[in-house]
């Protein structure tokens, strides 16, 4: 059975479900209302007076692929929107993930040297010799030739030496530069395929989620779906982008994500976009677009998550990957659950 615990932040997005019933328009036709992301995420007329009374209401999305893990959260928080668009500008979205171990904003001029917190610790040491004797059998997303280079600078590395680490800090961080300095070059152009028994695409995965929210982005905000669709060309003043390193617990595990994030507000509306282009293992990618408009009590925040992993495909695809869809829907509500403690009803 497939555990997935791919929490996302808030940051997270509206992705696939607003397909139905928009087309691409030459301008945007402003913020949607409530009524009408309901009606595109698929929920029920019940559903409303449910939000604006406190629920946080999880539903499954179409997906498009069956590598694909796609859910909606809508829920209400007691904050107005330039609140929620000043924290996730400052990264509050990602520090006050519980499964947040550190993180750090990257500056695209920067070196290898702005990853220097980016590291294992002591009590990492089953990760570290798995690290040393790294191979293609899916425990880590890697290129080839990433695994060469961790081989060659962690050979005769042993897991519970003082210096071990260090050096395994070291080596990785190597990797995240290179997967860094590639990605603000050449967007996803630029993201390389992992070998894992299997070759895996997150560039392709990343691809598709954004083709299946472009519909919503041409109707509704047309300069952030080009941004996003074409980065780093196509960008705008008006929209904010970051890039961070994040260490979080994946199954127990501590994983590496490089995410980019995306930010666009004004007085009616709040969207945010996360790209995690380079994710250590488990899940290969995972984008989050969310959209937060005002209400009467504060903000009503629709969140998609969309992970992709070759984990639910295969003979028990059927069943992991309903496992998985539960499991998307439980985290992100535990999430929300967390998120609205900073802003009590």
């Amino acid at each position: 059975m497939i555990r997935m615990e791919i929490r996302t932040y808030f940051c997270a997005l509206l992705l696939g479900a607003f397909l139905a019933g928009s087309c691409g328009v030459a301008e945007a036709a402003g913020p949607p209302t409530v009524d009408v992301l309901l009606e595109r995420l698929g929920y029920e007329k019940e559903d409303k007076a449910a939000l604006l009374e406190g629920k946080i209401i999880a539903t499954d999305l179409k997906k498009t692929r069956d590598d694909q893990l796609i859910a909606a959260v809508a829920v209400q928080l007691n904050a107005p929107v330039a609140t929620l668009a000043e924290n996730v500008r400052k990264g509050r979205n990602i520090e006050n993930d519980t499964a947040t171990i550190a993180f750090g904003k990257l500056d695209p001029q920067g070196g290898a040297e702005q990853f220097a917190q980016a590291r294992y610790d002591k009590g990492d040491s089953r990760e570290i010799k798995s690290l040393v004797d790294v191979k293609s059998d899916g425990t880590f997303n890697l290129s080839k030739e990433e695994m060469a280079a961790l081989k060659k600078a962690l050979k005769g590395v042993k897991a519970n030496a003082a210096d071990a680490a260090d050096k395994a800090s070291a080596a990785y961080q190597e990797v995240l530069a290179g997967r860094f300095q590639a990605y603000v070059e050449k967007g996803l152009d630029g993201v390389a395929n992992y070998e894992a028994g299997a070759k895996l695409e997150p560039a392709k995965e990343l691809r598709a989620a954004y083709e299946q929210a472009k519909p919503f982005m041409d109707e509704f905000f047309p300069a952030f779906g080009e941004a996003l669709g074409q980065f780093p060309a196509g960008q705008s003043p008006d929209i904010s982008s970051d890039i961070f390193w994040i260490k979080r617990k994946v199954e127990g595990r501590p994983a590496f994500v490089l995410a980019h994030q995306m930010v666009q507000s004004g007085d009616d509306f709040l969207l945010l976009s996360q790209r995690q282009f380079f994710v250590g293992h488990t899940y290969e990618s995972l984008q989050v677009v969310a959209l937060a408009v005002p209400t009467e009590k504060g903000s009503a925040v629709f969140y998609v998550n969309s992970a992709y992993t070759d984990k639910v495909t295969g003979f028990f695809g059927g069943v992991a990957q309903s496992v998985g869809q539960n499991r998307t829907k439980d985290d992100l509500t535990k999430y929300f659950e967390n998120i609205r403690k900073n802003f009590p009803q």
